[in-house]
């Protein structure tokens, strides 16, 4: 059985990897456009139009990407170090527990996600400088929470599967960030 985890994690690590590469690449290009704006402002005297409006249409992919990565990689310290002070096995079944808690909300948030961006496409609501359209920067958002739930997903059911096999529940307490 924790081969098969194993070789699930390992498609998993490529996944979140290509999400940390286009987090990384918005990251770059805000840093380009902040860097040109303030250069504009202060060197020609006025500013880049729609300036801001680039920068926070693509820091919904920056955020939203990077954290399906994020907990992929194990960034992300939620309750670990209380598991290691409890008696016994309960740390499995409290750190299973929170896992699905964390799955069922990642999941409402990729479907309020993907509701939101069909009402972003019937309205047609756009930025106001540069009318850039919000529709696709709401399908990036739900792209990367349906992959920060895929991920959580996976990370619930290694949990439960961890409760009845212990080489399992030995891989996740060895993989709490703590």
């Amino acid at each position: 059985m924790l081969n098969a985890v194993k070789k699930i994690e390992k498609a998993l690590g490529v996944f979140s990897r290509i999400f940390a590469c286009v987090s990384a690449l918005a990251l770059i290009c805000n840093a380009l456009i902040i860097g040109a704006d303030v250069f504009s402002r202060f060197v020609l005297k006025h500013a880049l139009i729609g300036s801001s409006e680039y920068v926070s249409v693509l820091e919904t992919i920056l955020i939203f990407f990077a954290l399906a990565y994020t907990l992929h990689s194990k960034g992300l310290v939620h309750i670990a170090f209380f598991m290691k002070k409890l008696p016994g096995e309960l740390p499995a079944y409290v750190w299973t527990f929170n896992e699905w808690c964390g799955a069922l909300v990642a999941v409402l948030l990729t479907y309020a996600a993907y509701l939101q961006s069909g009402v972003v496409q019937k309205l047609h609501m756009a930025t106001t400088a540069r009318l850039i359209p919000y529709y696709p920067f709401y399908v990036f958002m739900t792209v990367g929470l349906g992959a920060y739930a895929l991920v959580q997903i996976f990370g619930a059911v290694k949990s439960t599967i961890g409760l009845f096999d212990l080489a399992v529940r030995q891989d996740v307490k060895d993989s709490w960030p703590v």
